[in-house]
């Protein structure tokens, strides 16, 4: 069950419990520390991009298609236009996704009020130039947030003077659950690079969520939104990965580089 928290303390906050699969990502990438001449799929023969997931909440399912560049080009992804996108559940029950007119390469389901169901399997069919390509995965349950406080805290070596979000749960720690989170502030995704990403496994955060902190510093007047996501082990890893890759500097320390 979703539900919207709201919390008035010198600011509004919101909050959308939400559950949703992501269902195809394709992101090229290599490391090494010597130099190696690698074939690396160029403009001629770009790889799909497929950014896709459907939720439990009507209007947040979608489907964003692109592809890759020369490993050198410093351009914005091209967008994907012309694909036959959609998405099927176990029950044989299928919606079309069609191209957005307002946004290149955005597919959005013909019914506006398509919402996919929590335990519920998918399958993911993109066609594109005489290609197909197919994916699967389920919608998992996500925790209900129990309450939301905004507190001042005082600068110091590990964070900035501001006002701080903290909010409170109970996870069930009898099954295996992964978590992501998306945080808006007026209305505006918080995200410049791969350290804002915001996910756990539920055996880091504990069965009592007291008072988890986000690591970001909000303003009087501040319009607020978190969206928690259950997600499933995989794209955990993904994040998990991302998150290593970005942040190696090659040194003694630093995790090993991983494949995509």
């Amino acid at each position: 069950m979703n539900r919207i928290y709201e919390l008035s303390v010198a600011k509004n906050i919101s909050f959308l419990n939400k559950a949703y699969i992501l269902l195809f990502i394709i992101i090229a990438f290599s490391s090494c520390e010597e130099v190696i001449d690698l074939e690396l799929r160029g403009k001629d023969d770009p790889a799909l991009i497929v950014e896709a997931e459907v939720v439990d909440v009507e209007g947040y399912s979608f489907v964003r298609l692109g592809e890759s560049l020369d490993f050198y080009d410093p351009s914005e992804e091209p967008k994907v236009s012309g694909a036959i996108v959609s998405v099927t559940d176990q029950n044989g029950n299928k919606m079309d996704f069609l191209e957005s007119s307002e946004e290149a390469g955005l597919y959005l389901p013909q019914d506006s009020n398509y919402k996919g169901v929590v335990g519920n399997t998918y399958n993911l069919r993109i066609e594109y130039k005489n290609e197909a390509f197919t994916s699967e995965s389920t919608i998992f349950p996500t925790t209900d947030i129990d309450s939301v406080q905004i507190r001042f805290v005082p600068e110091s070596r590990f964070q900035d003077e501001g006002y701080y979000l903290f909010f409170y749960a109970k996870e069930p720690q009898e099954t295996r659950d992964y978590y992501f989170w998306r945080n808006y502030v007026n209305d505006t995704l918080i995200y410049d690079n791969a350290g804002d990403l915001l996910y756990s496994a539920d055996d880091a955060v504990g069965e009592n969520i007291d008072g988890l902190q986000l690591p970001y510093a909000y303003e009087l007047g501040d319009t607020v939104r978190l969206e928690q996501y259950s997600i499933t082990k995989e794209a955990y890893d993904y994040y998990d990965d991302l998150v290593d890759v970005v942040f190696n500097d090659g040194g003694l320390f630093s995790p090993p580089p991983v494949n995509y």
